[in-house]
């Protein structure tokens, strides 16, 4: 799903809600979680998972083109861990 189309179920489930404003609402919250992410902070929404940043060590690796070994510098990766809750809904295991 895109965000296009995460905002038009949204219009549709809320009505009321101008559509200006939930995109904004959406923006706002994107906009959070990375700034958290940058503050090197993890990012909890209890029920559908965790965010957090991991450094990648440098290292040595090659390009496919040429084989030639190239040095690939160390960089920060988002890593997402999925909520037990929402394994259990992808899952279909039902229990709680």
């Amino acid at each position: 799903m895109v965000k296009s189309k995460l905002v038009q179920n949204l219009c549709n489930g809320y009505p009321t809600i101008l559509r200006r404003d939930i995109e904004g609402i959406i923006n706002i919250i994107i906009s959070e979680i990375i700034d958290a992410l940058k503050r090197d902070e993890s990012v909890e929404i209890r029920g559908w998972g965790r965010f957090k940043t991991v450094v990648r060590k440098a290292r040595l690796g090659r390009n496919p083109q040429n084989s030639k070994a190239v040095n690939i510098s160390e960089k920060k990766v988002i890593r997402w861990k999925m909520s037990k809750i929402l394994y259990k809904k992808l899952n279909k295991k039902n229990e709680f």
